[in-house]
């Protein structure tokens, strides 16, 4: 497969779906298709963007592709489940003979789901032949039903088959994690996801390690020990991971001043922004924007 050329940083688009600026949902708060469907549309080629309030759901049943998600790259091949976080930038290059489904679902439905918070989060890849087969009968389930004609039935019916789909992915993730070794669901496990998501929702405040832990119920010195404890870092860095993680994304792939990402990250001082990041990473942001442009 050949590498795709590099283009110079443009806006990272918000769209619901593949690059197309939809407006809202269905009634139904989901969006569910054939794979093949907007891929071919779109000549298999689908450009860098993100999703605001959503997570989508990846079933690959035939065929490969080349992810990019957040600037790594990888070949994913048939069969595989990926599950794209919110505002994580993803672009795909697909084989022509790529089949499966994708399911696009609302974070408002998707916090009705038992188990919601193993997919909400995290961006992850299921390759096991086993999970993959399973979840596969999940996805065409969820789909028949969505594209008949609708009836009475048709709201209970897929949110049975959504609630299947989410619960069998929350085994299998739960599975995967177990053998490789990572910690199981725990009373400090569910504090440090909670962390996550606050974090996730205020890292632009630039809000105190102290705030988050008074959020949770919980000490500033607790948070940190958890944190140490199932991560090897403290709270704060957590914090400035995910600012970083942020920077590096509108520096890739935006051309927005730095300046402007600066306040945009809540950062009153661009100079002190620059000093943070060449911390981080070794390089000023400057730097960093060109060496992606390479």
């Amino acid at each position: 497969m050949k590498a795709r050329p590099v283009d110079k940083p443009q806006p990272i688009p918000v769209v619901h779906y593949y690059g197309e600026q939809q407006g809202a949902f269905t009634p139904d708060l989901m969006h569910c298709e054939a794979l093949s469907v907007r891929s071919r549309e779109h000549q298999f080629t689908i450009k860098p963007h993100r999703h605001h309030g959503l997570t989508q759901l990846f079933c690959l049943t035939r065929g490969k592709g080349e992810a990019n998600i957040d600037g790594d790259s990888f070949e994913v091949e048939a069969p595989a489940v990926l599950v794209i976080a919110e505002l994580c930038v993803h672009d795909f290059l697909w084989s022509e003979e790529v089949e499966g489904y994708v399911v696009s679902l609302s974070h408002s439905l998707l916090k009705q789901q038992p188990g919601q918070q193993a997919i909400l989060q995290a961006t992850r890849i299921l390759q096991d032949q086993q999970a993959c087969a399973e979840l596969a009968e999940h996805f065409r389930g969820l789909w028949q039903e969505y594209v008949r004609p609708a009836d009475e039935q048709r709201a209970l019916a897929l949110g049975s088959w959504l609630s299947l789909l989410v619960v069998s992915l929350q085994r299998w993730g739960q599975q995967a994690d177990s053998e490789t070794g990572q910690h199981s669901q725990s009373r400090a496990s569910l504090h440090l996801q909670q962390y996550n998501q606050l974090i996730n929702r205020d890292y632009s405040l630039q809000r105190s390690v102290e705030s988050y832990a008074s959020e949770l119920g919980l000490t500033a010195p607790h948070l940190n020990s958890l944190c140490r404890q199932l991560l090897g870092k403290n709270a704060l860095a957590l914090v400035h991971e995910r600012l970083l993680l942020e920077a590096c994304r509108r520096l890739s792939y935006t051309i927005q001043p730095v300046s402007s990402i600066a306040d945009q990250l809540g950062f009153n001082d661009p100079a002190y922004f620059t000093r943070f990041f060449k911390r981080q990473i070794g390089l000023s942001p400057k730097q960093y924007r060109q060496q992606s442009e390479v």
